[in-house]
């Protein structure tokens, strides 16, 4: 048996999900059994542990994904939304989820990638994986403009650290590091550390 936790402000959207689950309702040689169906987004160490939580972080920040799997370490997350954006996928995977299907699209492959993703795969919307590997192309065209020192100091405005931050982690002077973040600016012809961090990792 299979255990299935659902997050999901949609009550239709939840209603679907449960209607897909239960009429193919089963993975293999594996029943689906779902333990929770909630909307709120709240996320309880006293609820059972699935084996999968299938989340929609539309309208909630994608840490609910990070929260969920402090408190369900063993439990693997499927992001099930409509939101395409490629930091925000970044940042799930990131945070713990292992796949990602867009609703629109995917919704009738669900069964699909619970089993792929308890046979430990990845299962990602094939749109998903078009825009990360044009994202990670994209990326490497900025990152060839950089020399190495600029691409640390890039990189760090990107881990949030302070300028005074980065000239401690890589013993240079604070006013190198402005130097270098002028330099960077002007070859990604931008004017501020959102700009930076849109391009870097968008």
């Amino acid at each position: 048996m299979i255990t299935v936790g659902i997050i999901d402000r949609d009550e239709g959207a939840r209603l679907e999900t449960q209607r897909i689950l239960y009429e193919e309702n089963e993975v293999g040689a594996h029943t689906i059994e779902v333990l929770f169906d909630i909307g709120n987004g709240r996320v309880d160490r006293a609820m059972l542990a699935p084996d999968i939580l299938i989340v929609d972080i539309e309208n909630q920040e994608p840490l609910i994904v990070e929260h969920a799997k402090n408190a369900f370490p063993k439990t693997e997350i499927i992001i099930l939304t409509e939101v395409a954006d490629v930091r925000t996928v970044r940042n799930c995977f990131r945070y713990g989820a292992v796949s990602y299907l867009l609703k629109k699209t995917c919704l009738e492959s669900l069964m699909s990638a619970i089993n792929i993703t308890m046979n430990d795969g990845s299962f990602v919307s094939p749109s998903i994986n078009r825009a990360l590997i044009e994202q990670s192309f994209k990326s490497k065209k900025y990152e060839d403009l950089l020399t190495a020192r600029e691409l640390q100091i890039a990189n760090g405005i990107i881990e949030g650290l302070s300028y005074k931050m980065i000239a401690q982690k890589y013993t240079i002077s604070l006013d190198t590091v402005r130097i270098y973040i002028k330099r960077v600016y002007r070859k990604l012809q931008i004017n501020s550390k959102g700009e930076l961090i849109a391009q870097l990792t968008a």
